[in-house]
C-alpha cells in the first residue's frame, strides 16, 4: 500500500543545511518538484535568513549505509520565492543538473477525505548528524482552517523535527498534498500553527502539514508547469 508512493519520492528528498564557517547546521527537509532544480520546504526553518543554504542527498535510501557519514556531497541553493504567511519556500539549485521528476506530482487537497492513507518523508535525526531518510505512514485525521484562512492537514503520526519541510503524499493517487510543518500542539488560542510554532508541553501523537495549494501558487507565479 505504502511502497509505491515511498518509492516515487525517496529520490526527491534532500537534507537542508546552512553553512556556518567550516561546518554545517541542519535545518530540515526539502524536496524536488521540477526538473530545473526547484525544491519546496517550510519557510520557517530558514528563519528569514537566505544566506549559505545547501542541500544534501547523502546516499541511496534503498541500500544499507552508515547512519552518519564522514563526507557528503552538498549543493548550494537560492531562495527564489517565499510565502511566510502560509509557511512555504521555493528553493533552486545553484547549478544545473540532469534531473527527472515524476509525472503527476501535485494533488488536490479538496479531494481528500478523512481516513485517506498518507506517507511523509524526511530526515528525522538530522539534528543528531544522522543522515537517514525515513518514511512514515499515517491517515488523514482532520482538515483544519485557521482564522487567517490557512488550510492545514492533521495526520496521526508524530513527526520528528528533522522531517519538517518534507512532503506529505496521498497514497491513493501518489501525489503531494502538503508540506510537513511539525507536531500538532492543541492550546487554548489555537497557536501560530501556520508558522511552525511548537509547544513541547502540549505535544500529541499527531502532526500537521500546510496545504500544497500555497506552494502551487508560488510555482505558478514562477511560470513553472507542474501538474
Amino acid at each position: 500500500m505504502y511502497n509505491n508512493p515511498a518509492q516515487k519520492f525517496t529520490g526527491s528528498c534532500f537534507l537542508l543545511v546552512r553553512k556556518v564557517e567550516n561546518s554545517v547546521v541542519f535545518l530540515g527537509t526539502s524536496f524536488l518538484v521540477h526538473e530545473k532544480g526547484y525544491l519546496l520546504t517550510a519557510a520557517h526553518i530558514i528563519a528569514g535568513d537566505h544566506s549559505d543554504l545547501m542541500v544534501v542527498r547523502p546516499h541511496d535510501p534503498e541500500e544499507f549505509s552508515s547512519l552518519s557519514l564522514e563526507e557528503v556531497g552538498a549543493v548550494s541553493v537560492d531562495v527564489v520565492k517565499t510565502d511566510v504567511y502560509h509557511n512555504v519556500a521555493v528553493l533552486k539549485l545553484s547549478r544545473e543538473f540532469l534531473i527527472e521528476t515524476p509525472d503527476h506530482l501535485i494533488g488536490q487537497v479538496g479531494n481528500l477525505t478523512l481516513g485517506t492513507g498518507l506517507v511523509n518523508l524526511g530526515f528525522p535525526y538530522g539534528h543528531q548528524d544522522m543522515h537517514l531518510l525515513a518514511v512514515r505512514s499515517s491517515i488523514l485525521s482532520s482538515k483544519v482552517k485557521l482564522g487567517n484562512g490557512t488550510k492545514l492537514l492533521l495526520f496521526d503520526s508524530m513527526v520528528h523535527d528533522g522531517m519538517t519541510g518534507g512532503p506529505l503524499v496521498s497514497v491513493s493517487d501518489e501525489r503531494i498534498v502538503g508540506i510537513v510543518i511539525g507536531r500538532f500542539s492543541p492550546i487554548d488560542d489555537g497557536g501560530d500553527f501556520s508558522r511552525g510554532t511548537n509547544y513541547p508541553e502540549y505535544d500529541t501523537s499527531m502532526s500537521y502539514a500546510v496545504s500544497i495549494e500555497y506552494a502551487h501558487t508560488l510555482l505558478d507565479e514562477l511560470d513553472l508547469n507542474i501538474s
